[in-house]
């Protein structure tokens, strides 16, 4: 049948060195820790641009207004 995510080669997929690979398959926690930081960390950016751009609008530059009469 299909295996489950372990074995000798189920960190084979990522690419890492050997060494790499041995410590993932010594403690998996730290996989989930470093995936976990970046999703965070990404989060925090996108929030952080998301208050940007809200709290920039009201600062927007108005569009010059053109007379009609004048050239």
């Amino acid at each position: 049948m299909g295996q489950a995510f372990s074995g000798p080669n189920a960190f084979k997929f990522f690419g890492f060195t050997p060494k790499a690979t041995a410590v993932l398959q010594a403690s998996p926690y730290l996989l989930i820790i470093l995936v976990v930081v970046l999703v965070v960390n990404i989060a925090i950016g996108l929030l952080a641009w998301y208050i940007h751009a809200v709290t920039n609008k009201p600062y927007a530059k108005p569009k010059a207004v053109k007379e009609k009469g004048k050239k």
